[in-house]
């Protein structure tokens, strides 16, 4: 019975919303069992397994979201956490094993479900190999075509790669499901809005700014050979250009390490080893609470050596959210850091609004771009310290070997004075034997602070934005000028500032027993036994005599009160028989 209603409900879906080919698209068994599926298709909705998720539209305010990943991590969570809120959510899923059986072994709990259904949403999931996906669009076998048509149109889109390294993958596979997620991602955002649009990616790294120029210089283009030779597909560089360009703006939510498992997930659980007598919770439930930065700014964050983590729950749903557009008071295009912090409370709607609106207020007033910051409790000559950081500190950490030993790509150069309380040092590189300006550092002396941010290069070469990514040599400026600021405090230039005293506590009041009340009756009144009268010692009359008395004789003297021993008389005097 089962069977029949399932096939009948993907037939209903196949021809309302495609026309494919046999060979590219196979409709599956209730098992998914068959090895030739290059792509395949299930649909998940809230009421039953069996229905489709077409036929139960929710309200006029839902939307359409498509979700593309590899099985598992950030993309379930933003699938699910979507579908939650009201919404109808396809899941497309790219997996990186060839194994039909094994691709399609993503399920949802029907506890899942109950929850979407109680919200009003829906889910549907499909999934292709990342093989499949990197044949040419004319290969028979290929499932670039049908990705587009199943995902259809769309008010929001989240790509993520999170989940393509499954551990025992190696690089190469890791490589294959990432190509395969990107052309994925082009193909669905042919049909999606041109707002909306979020791709989840890990955090910037100096080493990517190298692959960059490697890639300026000459590196590898962007066709990836098919494992079956001769013909190529054409992959997208990024994700954010997959799915975006110069007019349409794609928002880049990043992350540090991750961790979590999704609580669709069958392997989810709260405790660490099962339950037990003192049981250990999971960092996923202990760390709900999050904080928003831009990205430049938490770059600099991680320059101080503090390693910043983020759980996929909260990481997804904050993709899903701003997918949707809805109470996310963030422009379009921004690109964050999401850092979990410890907190067992879920974060609710005005929760996430209030975030969001703090980190636009900070790229909005500049301090966006902040790396480092140093208060003081006053600095007597602003004048002063800028000339130090200018002519003797900068110098000195431009000649030191971290700085002075890179030899490829950009790096500081000299360090200048521009103004009475700024610094710049200027980031160049060889372009054509000719230096081009790629960067800067600004150093902004305050009365009471040091703060460095990040600036622009020469916009005439191409360099007029600020880089997301960190400089190189720039994080040994940043932890140098943490030296910095304990040196101009030793040498007279800052005052240290106060340390804060903690307030004191509050002495807790005594309260007093309340009186014992009794409900029962007295038989009589028992006269008591009168006490004696205790005369309490003067300092007139002295413990002797208030009656004190000792309750034992001391030790000392006991000596003296003993009986003097008789002498020895010696053996020849005493007259004794011998």
């Amino acid at each position: 019975m089962y069977s029949r209603y399932a096939a009948m409900a993907l037939a209903a879906l196949i021809a309302s919303a495609m026309a494919l080919s046999a060979d590219a698209f196979v409709v599956p068994t209730t098992t998914l069992s068959s090895s030739s599926t290059c792509f395949r298709t299930r649909s998940r909705t809230a009421a039953a397994t069996t229905s489709l998720s077409m036929s139960s539209e929710s309200a006029s305010s839902s939307k359409k979201i498509v979700v593309v990943s590899p099985p598992g991590g950030v993309g379930e969570v933003a699938a699910v956490s979507a579908a939650k809120l009201g919404n109808s959510v396809r899941w497309f899923v790219v997996s990186g094993s060839d194994d039909a059986a094994a691709a399609s072994s993503v399920s949802l709990p029907s506890s899942v479900l109950d929850a979407i259904a109680g919200a009003g949403g829906t889910i549907e999931l499909a999934g292709a190999d990342a093989s499949s996906l990197l044949l040419p669009p004319d290969d028979a076998s290929s499932a670039i075509g049908a990705v587009s048509k199943w995902c259809g149109a769309a008010d929001g889109l989240v790509c993520t790669y999170d989940g393509a390294a499954d551990g025992s993958a190696d690089a190469k596979a890791f490589d294959t499901v990432m190509n395969a997620v990107k052309v994925a991602s082009r193909e669905a955002a042919g049909s999606v809005a041109r707002s909306g649009r979020v791709a989840v990616l890990p955090a910037p790294t100096a080493a990517d700014a190298e692959d960059d120029e490697e890639k300026e210089a000459g590196g590898a283009g962007g066709l990836f050979q098919s494992l079956l030779g001769g013909s190529s597909v054409d992959v997208p560089s990024t994700l954010e250009s997959a799915i975006g360009d110069g007019s349409i703006k794609v928002t880049k939510l990043r992350h540090g390490d991750l961790f979590g498992i999704p609580e669709s997930s069958p392997d989810a659980s709260p405790f660490v080893g099962g339950p037990r007598r003192d049981p250990q919770i999971r960092d996923e439930y202990t760390m709900r609470s999050v904080r928003i930065d831009p990205t430049i700014s938490a770059s600099g964050t991680a320059m101080m050596g503090s390693t910043t983590r983020s759980s996929r729950l909260t990481l997804g749903e904050a993709a899903a959210r701003l997918a949707l557009g809805a109470n996310v008071p963030l422009a379009e295009g921004s690109d964050v850091f999401l850092t979990s912090l410890t907190g067992l409370d879920v974060l609710d709607v005005d929760d996430w609004k209030d975030e969001f609106a703090r980190c636009e207020e900070m790229m909005s007033s500049g301090a966006g771009a902040q790396l480092f910051k140093a208060s003081f409790e006053s600095v007597p000559n602003t004048e002063r310290l800028t000339e130090w950081i200018a002519t003797k500190w900068a110098p000195a950490v431009l000649r030191t070997y971290d700085i002075a030993g890179i030899r490829v790509g950009a790096r500081p150069v000299y360090a200048t004075k521009v103004g009475e309380n700024t610094v710049e040092i200027t980031w160049q590189k060889l372009v054509d034997f000719q230096s081009v300006t790629v960067g800067k550092m600004s150093l902004e002396i305050s009365e009471d602070s040091i703060v460095a941010k990040r600036g622009s290069g020469d916009a005439a070469a191409g360099y007029g934005s600020i880089s997301l990514k960190p400089l190189a040599g720039e994080d040994v400026l940043v932890r140098r000028l943490a030296d910095a600021a304990t040196q101009a405090i030793e040498k007279g230039l800052a005052v240290k500032p106060a340390a804060t005293k903690k307030p004191k506590p509050e002495p807790k009041k005594v309260v007093a027993a309340a009186p014992v009340a009794t409900t029962v009756a007295s038989s009589g009144n028992v006269a008591e036994a009168s006490a004696t009268a205790v005369k309490e010692p003067s300092l007139e009359s002295g413990p002797r005599t208030a009656g004190a008395r000792r309750s034992s004789e001391r030790a000392r003297g006991k000596r003296r009160k003993s009986p003097p021993k008789a002498p020895a008389v010696p053996e020849e005097e005493s007259g004794a028989f011998q």
